[in-house]
């Protein structure tokens, strides 16, 4: 799967129409979000690459950021992207601002501002040239970015938050300015692969109109794997 292919198909992973959100009540998180660590990413069982992310909580912010190393095959070549996403929320998990950087053999960067009434977006493309937008987003926004797994992290901590029971959040593309809903379910306990080791996980599903995404957490509310299985894609958290 080329690069251009698989960061299309997560795009059409998010891009949903609006739909409810069905959950077990689930007890609330931590009023401090921290996490950190790395994810392998495979597709097809082949490792494509890595992301090492951390989330932090600041005074009076969260903030979600990550290297991300990617090799993929694109016109019957090898070629390697590194990606930086770095999201800031307010203490309740509402987005504020969104930067994200591409470099290698094509090099981008985007910058979407969501403080004021209508967000604005400053999108540099791989041809050099600057794109400027705005746009209204509805409050409570998940961010899910094309690539970027921690933000599966942070969709888990809203949904742990919201104490359970029928929700719907929406959610948002930034490199695709594309909005969309999702529909997320408790499957309960699961006995799972990770990384070679056999782990009994909570198991969440989360669906769109387009796919199913399936996501492994433990007793902290960690998110240790990500499965979706019409993209042959499997990531898991390194040990």
């Amino acid at each position: 799967m080329t690069m251009r292919k698989f960061l299309a198909f997560l795009s059409l992973l998010i891009g949903a129409s609006a739909i409810s959100l069905l959950a077990r009540p689930t007890p609330l998180l931590a009023d401090e979000p921290k996490d950190r660590g790395v994810f392998i990413l495979k597709i097809g069982g082949k490792q494509m690459g890595t992301e090492t992310f951390e989330i932090v909580t600041r005074k009076d912010a969260v903030e979600a950021s990550a290297k991300i190393d990617l090799r993929v095959h694109q016109d019957g070549k090898s070629v390697e992207f590194k990606t930086s996403p770095h999201l800031v929320l307010t203490p309740d998990l509402n987005p504020v601002s969104y930067e994200w950087s591409q470099k290698g053999a094509q090099s981008s960067d985007l910058q979407v501002d969501m403080r004021g009434p209508r967000a604005t977006a400053k999108y540099k493309t791989v041809t050099g040239a600057e794109d400027v937008r705005e746009f209204e987003l509805p409050p409570g926004l998940v961010i899910l970015d094309n690539n970027v797994i921690h933000h599966y992290q942070i969709a888990v901590l809203r949904y742990r938050r919201a104490g359970g029971g029928k929700k719907t959040f929406r959610a948002f593309i930034p490199q695709e300015a594309l909005p969309g809903a999702l529909e997320i379910e408790d499957a309960g306990p699961d006995r799972t692969e990770v990384g070679g080791r056999d782990q009994l996980l909570e198991h969440l599903v989360m669906t769109t109109d387009n796919a199913r995404i399936d996501l492994w957490i433990d007793g902290q509310d960690r998110l240790q794997k990500l499965a979706i299985p019409a993209a042959q894609l499997e990531v898991f958290r390194k040990k």
